[in-house]
């Protein structure tokens, strides 16, 4: 016994000196390796369950897609009585239309059906580490092309910022790297509110470095 209680108290004693033996090394918090894949799921590209802050700055092309107004994009399952901010709508679109949600190089393409308009999107970061959001939509064969930026929980109209830029142009949001293509937006049919267009012939590329578009 005496054997017992001297071998137990020696070895408390090792531990509370920190001389006992060290546990083993776990990775708890430790980043993976970033993987080498490009495109995920749908499910992947769903909004966080914590709510982005207005003032925070967006930072992967969903979240600012998450945070995208309707005057760019409406949705048609928003009912805004029981659904703000059209939250719902929102994530529901990504479950049900994501074609691709190419996090890693900054690209998210949505499709559509009957009422509801596809998007493109893709995003451009600065040097200071804002981002310039190109997006186009497509609503029954009507092409829209924006250019924003986002900061302090509102978005203005950065167009400016693109070389050349024209209603009547068609920019093609690259998926991978950034050089952007630029076509003549060719209408096939006209009326008087409506107009319906296509991709035409190239123009000209528009190459982003240091954080501005040049046009080579």
């Amino acid at each position: 016994m005496k054997i017992t209680i001297f071998f137990l108290s020696t070895l408390f004693g090792m531990y509370a000196c920190g001389t006992g033996p060290t546990p083993p090394k776990t990775d708890i918090g430790t980043t993976p390796p970033t993987s080498n894949a490009v495109e995920v799921s749908a499910a992947a590209a769903q909004p966080s369950a914590t709510p982005i802050a207005a003032s925070d700055q967006p930072k992967t092309v969903i979240e600012f897609f998450n945070l995208l107004p309707e005057k760019y994009f409406p949705l048609e399952g928003c009912f805004r009585e029981t659904d703000k901010d059209c939250k719902k709508a929102r994530a529901d679109y990504l479950k049900t239309f994501t074609e691709v949600a190419d996090i890693k190089n900054g690209y998210f393409k949505g499709g559509c059906d009957g009422a509801q308009s596809c998007i493109e999107m893709a995003i451009f970061k600065r040097p200071d580490g804002s981002y310039l959001v190109g997006i186009q939509t497509t609503a029954e064969v009507m092409n829209d092309f924006y250019f924003l930026d986002y900061a302090g929980g509102a978005w203005r109209d950065a167009s400016a910022e693109v070389p050349g830029f024209s209603q009547k142009n068609w920019y093609e949001m690259p998926r991978i790297g950034t050089t952007m293509k630029v076509f003549e937006k060719k209408v096939i049919e006209k009326g008087d509110d409506y107009e319906i267009t296509e991709k035409g012939r190239k123009l000209y590329d528009l190459v982003w470095k240091d954080g501005k578009f040049s046009k080579t």
